[in-house]
């Protein structure tokens, strides 16, 4: 229950629901007040006690049918032979029969079966009453016949269509379920991309930051000059660090595709990428050739990350010495990228890590429906991934 403009509102149930169970209720009070009618009528005829059984049977039909369909269906079919042990009120009888037709399909009976053996319980006796089977002298047995007919048929329409209505609703609801969890994975996809992104980016700077500030600390006394380049490299690596930062934010903000942002590094930045890394002090042999244009957007920021993720941890684990090789393999239209180090003799105390770089670099990779191979034989640590120059391959 809510308020809505200080007024209370609920949901409430479609009225195609609730047709089915209100037309059960009223069939059962037309039956029943059809039976008070006819008890009321040969109580003021002062009949015999026969003339109460086809009514009281056919209740008992009636109300042994909601546990037992069958069962309530074949005394419902008894209740017109009796008819023929009074001619009191037998044309009431019959109509009830029309009705607890209606109501038995209703509730789930096949229309094949009740049909003809009501049909049949109410032709034949009224056939013994009037003398005839001949429409044109007394029409009355296949009017009845025809009419249980008709109410079998009908009751089994009405269940048919509430049952279409419940199943075309419960695949509304479904479709419902499943879109709301699309856009739910939709949401969770993106979060795990942004925060890859800032591992990637900010984990970058960051490594660069200490490597700065770690030269102009030992060239402190020594060398003014490098201490000055240091401190001024390790600025330019605070401004990456917001500058990439706020391209995700943007991102996230405005809903854009990191590919649309002019700013955000690709494979044509690789030897930026591995200059600014000697430049920190640490010793790089690098390959770099036959890049060229034609490299898909997401699969040339995926090089670049996987790189820039690889140098990162080669400066943490490694002893300061890495090895890069980036090539296109023109043939099989992939881009290669080796990147291979020693291992260090310990891991740096002041660069903690959140053991997500190698589980980025592969997701990266398979982003764009590549592969990544990492291998460990000490003392040597090395990745080797494979793109697709464009994405689908």
């Amino acid at each position: 229950m809510v308020r809505r403009n200080g007024k209370r509102s609920s949901e409430h149930t479609p009225m195609w629901l609730l047709m089915p169970r209100i037309m059960e209720v009223g069939l059962v009070s037309i039956v029943l007040t059809a039976s008070l009618v006819i008890f009321y009528t040969v109580a003021y005829s002062g009949s015999d006690w026969q003339a109460y059984m086809p009514p009281s049977v056919l209740l008992l039909g009636v109300t042994l049918s909601y546990r037992f369909p069958w069962a309530g269906l074949v005394v419902i079919a008894i209740a017109p032979v009796l008819t023929l042990l009074s001619d009191t009120a037998a044309v009431g009888t019959w109509s009830m029969v029309c009705f607890s037709a209606f109501l038995l399909t209703l509730r789930g009976l096949t229309p094949i079966a009740v049909a003809p053996i009501l049909a049949l319980s109410v032709f034949v006796p009224s056939a013994l009453s009037t003398g005839t089977i001949d429409i044109s002298i007394d029409a009355s047995s296949s009017i009845f016949a025809f009419s249980v007919i008709v109410c079998a048929v009908f009751g089994a329409a009405a269940r048919g269509n509430a049952r279409y209505r419940q199943e075309v609703q419960l695949r509304i609801h479904e479709e419902q379920t499943a879109r709301r969890a699309a856009v739910d994975r939709g949401i969770a996809q993106e979060r795990l991309r942004i925060a890859r992104d800032l591992h990637d980016s900010v984990g970058h700077q960051v490594a660069m930051i200490n490597m700065h500030l770690g030269a102009a600390e030992v060239s402190l006394h020594s060398d003014e000059e490098g201490v000055r380049s240091s401190l001024e490299a390790a600025r330019g690596s605070v401004r990456e660090v917001l500058k990439e930062t706020q391209q995700i934010l943007a991102i996230l903000n405005t809903g854009r595709d990191e590919n649309e942002l002019g700013a955000t590094p690709g494979h044509e930045l690789i030897s930026n990428l591995i200059e600014s890394y000697r430049t920190g002090g640490m010793h790089i042999d690098a390959t770099i050739h036959n890049l060229g244009d034609g490299i898909a957007p997401q699969v040339s920021i995926a090089a670049y990350r996987i790189v820039q993720e690889g140098l990162t941890n080669a400066h943490r684990y490694g002893d300061g010495m890495a090895s890069i090789v980036v090539e296109r393999d023109i043939e099989a239209e992939q881009l290669k990228i080796e990147i291979v180090n020693r291992h260090g003799s310990r891991k740096h105390p002041s660069e903690p890590g959140g053991g997500n770089g190698l589980v980025g670099m592969r997701e990266r990779a398979e982003s764009v429906g590549g592969s990544m191979e990492i291998q460990s034989e000490f003392p040597l640590f090395w990745v080797v991934a494979s793109l697709p120059v464009t994405v689908g391959q």
